[in-house]
């Protein structure tokens, strides 16, 4: 909008007079604003499908072969727990633990101060046969060596711990580790000899028969592996968390005992329930947003923001035709039907749960190819849906479209309010002229009373 001003001279009311008329000349605009709404209307309702669509999609990767044959595992003991994951297959197997894995710990002999150095020497460490660090503390004090230890960088931890005699402070090395391979190795000289421990050579901690503690280093608990046996076959483990020994199946070590520990690898029919649930809704939910989004008003005669658009009727016609074909090479089923998902007649669907129970309980590897195979349901509408949502597809297509359409709407929006912007600076002169061509024309009409009053007066 350009400069305003109301008529100086005349009194001549420019504002209005310029705002009437520039309102007359700007219906095109006002046209192309309301296309421009309706067209963002739309690509905001595209963008609600294109999300619907995109649920569909996903809801697919319950029906994949790995998500259909997904299993759970029970353990009839706490001493053994069992998870199963992808691989996993229907089995019972018997579990002995006879060992559970743990790190390394050692000890050191005892001494009067943390505090105070022991004297001269050098302390090295290595785990698990690595390379040596040098440690280099402070002080040679059990402290210092304490923290040397820490500041290593090693897979161990250190600490001090005090027995309350007069020899009662105690460096305690950590590995951080479990597994017999990563075990601690000590290397000391000079007043640090006795911090020395070779895992090849070990020393237990213990009391002798006049209760005296060792006076050199040693291990309160060895580094050790795991070793258990599953039907009967040996297996060691470094960790308690055990896996790959059982395809697809997890165990996690508690306890070890002679007692045989069943653990049962079962169909999981609660994830295959949930992940056909979650399918079902995921089209329900689009046959819904599609309902809403074309739908047509009979009392106020309007209709929804895609009314009349064909595309998304079209999408869900193209996705029931699809999912309603049968499958070749799926045993004792061919179609959803036989699984207990059908039809509706509102075009949404609705499962049998004692349909779709049976299916999972007796013909596990037929809803498998149903959904699974090559050419089954799941593969089918996962390309329809790719090309749908992927560059030149019908939803892609679209809302390409749509959006050229509005940058369109905005070019001739900004050459349509230049053209009202020329034409309201050309009025605003024009009057602006007139206004001052009619306060001229008071002036001399002033003048020539003010003279012709001047003549009556003096005749």
């Amino acid at each position: 909008m350009g400069i305003t001003a109301s008529g100086l001279g005349s009194g001549l009311d420019i504002n209005s007079l310029v705002s009437q008329l520039v309102s007359s000349e700007s219906k095109p605009l006002s046209l192309l604003k309301t296309q421009e709404k309706t067209v963002n209307a739309k690509i905001s309702a595209y963008g609600q499908l294109t999300s619907a669509l995109s649920t569909l999609q996903n809801s697919l990767k319950g029906l994949s072969a790995t998500g259909l044959a997904a299993c759970s595992a029970a353990s009839s003991a706490a001493s053994v727990t069992a998870s199963a994951g992808s691989g996993a297959v229907p089995g019972n197997y018997a579990i002995v633990v006879s060992q559970l894995a743990q790190s390394h710990k050692l000890i050191s002999p005892g001494q009067a101060s943390a505090t105070a150095s022991l004297g001269a020497g050098t302390l090295s460490i290595a785990v698990a046969g690595g390379a040596p660090v040098m440690l280099s503390p402070a002080t040679n004090s059990l402290n210092d060596i304490r923290d040397a230890i820490n500041a290593s960088g090693l897979a161990v931890t250190a600490s001090i711990i005090s027995d309350g005699s007069a020899n009662g402070q105690r460096l305690v090395v950590s590995g951080k580790d479990s597994g017999a391979a990563n075990a601690i190795t000590l290397a000391g000289t000079g007043a640090l000899a006795s911090f020395s421990y070779d895992p090849a050579a070990p020393v237990s901690f213990g009391y002798d028969g006049s209760g005296n503690p060792p006076t050199v280093m040693s291990q309160t608990q060895a580094a050790q592996d795991a070793q258990l046996t599953i039907d009967g076959v040996k297996v060691t483990s470094p960790t308690n968390t055990v896996a790959g020994a059982i395809g697809g199946v997890t165990l996690k070590l508690t306890q070890a005992a002679n007692t045989p520990v069943t653990v049962t690898v079962d169909r999981d029919a609660s994830t295959t329930k949930a992940s056909v649930n979650a399918f079902v809704k995921a089209w329900n939910d689009l046959k819904s947003l599609v309902g809403t989004q074309t739908a047509w008003n009979d009392t106020t005669k309007t209709g929804a923001v895609l009314h009349g658009d064909s595309s998304p009727a079209s999408a869900i016609s193209q996705l029931r035709s699809t999912m309603s074909k049968a499958v070749a090479g799926a045993g004792s089923f061919s179609i959803l039907s036989d699984l207990g998902i059908s039809f509706q007649k509102d075009g949404t669907l609705a499962v049998s749960d004692a349909k779709l129970q049976s299916a999972i309980d007796n013909h596990p590897s037929d809803l498998v190819a149903l959904f699974a195979g090559s050419d089954g349901v799941s593969a089918r509408v996962g390309n329809l849906l790719t090309n749908m949502l992927g560059d030149g597809g019908l939803v892609n297509a679209r809302t390409t479209g749509l959006n050229a359409s509005l940058r369109d709407l905005g070019r001739r929006e900004n050459s349509e309010q230049a053209r009202l912007d020329a034409i309201e600076r050309r009025y605003r002169a024009q009057f602006t002229r007139l206004d001052a061509a009619l306060s001229s024309m008071q002036n001399t009409s002033n003048y020539l009373s003010q003279q012709l009053a001047s003549i009556a007066k003096n005749s």
